[in-house]
């Protein structure tokens, strides 16, 4: 951040951009609400603890110090319990800020802006469909043409890319290709495994994504799914299990992550780590009263509309995209 201190005044979006802002949350609005979809307020005030390892939550207090919960990384929880109560509806999405702390930088604000979405009966395929048709919407309300669609495994990206198979390589030989990639860590200790193949993922195959291409990646290990269904197929021989998941790109940036949802009650509540020692917190008991209610077939998706709206715009930070970002507020 170059700016002088006394400018960070102003916005950190152009007003241009501003303008190509508003009119992407409208089209993506009028593309969803074509759908009989309905949005939904869901809370952005929310007990629960974090269940998500890598995602941090912010904590809220009251005046006199009492916890009073988090802000939401997502309205996830929320959106599912609605499709439970309402099972005919066809679709549900949330359009509006969610947080994470400790995130922040070029591509990071801790406040940001994300379209949520649950289509009722819609699998992993007609997810996908669907957050392409969206990206590609878009492209055209900002007067862009579509882009290109590539597809690929996760596996075979590491095998192309870093020479190993995620699904088997145990962690001495993920530091090793992080080593080869130039990826240096200050606490290698501290690494899981998981945790080496998501910085890998980040800093030694995403770069290498065409940055004029909208890339699916699909077969994600079992590890990394929270809340998806599990499947099982092969690679390079040998069978494997990999979550029911897909992600995004445009360019090398996540754009959009999006699951098969998981509808077993008991398989969630593991996942959780809500355990008889380490009970549920009341609305994680709520969650799942309302999975064990029942949760209609459905996908979902999260699409980062901030991240978004940087590749149309070839905006290389984030501030370049909001009004306030933390740097300005």
């Amino acid at each position: 951040m170059t700016e002088p201190e006394q400018e960070t005044w102003r916005p950190g979006a152009s007003a241009d951009t501003l303008r190509q802002r508003a009119r992407l949350k409208r089209r993506l609005r009028e593309t969803l609400d074509a759908r009989d979809w309905l949005e939904i307020d869901a809370p952005v005030l929310i007990d629960s603890p974090d269940f998500e390892p890598n995602i941090a939550l912010f904590r809220a207090t009251l005046p006199d110090g009492i916890p009073a919960g988090s802000l939401h990384s997502s309205p996830e929880l929320a959106m599912k319990r609605l499709l439970c109560a309402y099972p005919d509806l066809p679709g549900a999405y949330y359009l509006g800020p969610v947080f994470r702390a400790f995130e922040a930088g070029r591509r990071h604000n801790p406040e940001f802006t994300m379209l949520e979405w649950y289509d009722n009966g819609a699998t992993l395929e007609t997810a996908i469909d669907t957050t392409l048709s969206l990206i590609q919407t878009a492209r055209a309300a900002l007067g862009l043409s579509p882009a290109a669609v590539e597809r690929h495994d996760y596996g075979a990206l590491f095998h192309q890319h870093c020479a190993l198979d995620p699904y088997h390589a145990d962690t001495d030989t993920l530091a090793q290709a992080a080593g080869h990639n130039g990826i240096d860590v200050a606490d290698p200790a501290d690494m899981a495994r998981d945790d080496w193949l998501d910085l890998l993922m980040s800093l030694a195959i995403e770069p290498r994504l065409d940055p004029s291409s909208l890339t699916v990646v699909t077969g994600y290990p079992a590890s990394q799914a929270a809340m998806a269904r599990l499947q099982t197929s092969s690679f390079e021989g040998r069978e494997i299990r990999t979550a029911a998941r897909f992600e995004v790109y445009g360019g090398g940036l996540e754009l959009a992550n999006g699951y098969h949802e998981l509808v077993d009650p008991d398989e969630q509540a593991r996942r959780l780590g809500v355990t008889d020692a380490h009970g549920p917190s009341p609305s994680q008991q709520r969650f799942l009263a309302a999975l064990a209610h029942g949760l209609p077939e459905c996908s979902g998706v999260a699409m980062g509309v901030d991240r978004l709206l940087m590749w149309l715009t070839g905006a290389e930070d984030i501030d370049a995209v909001l009004p306030f970002s933390a740097r300005r507020v």
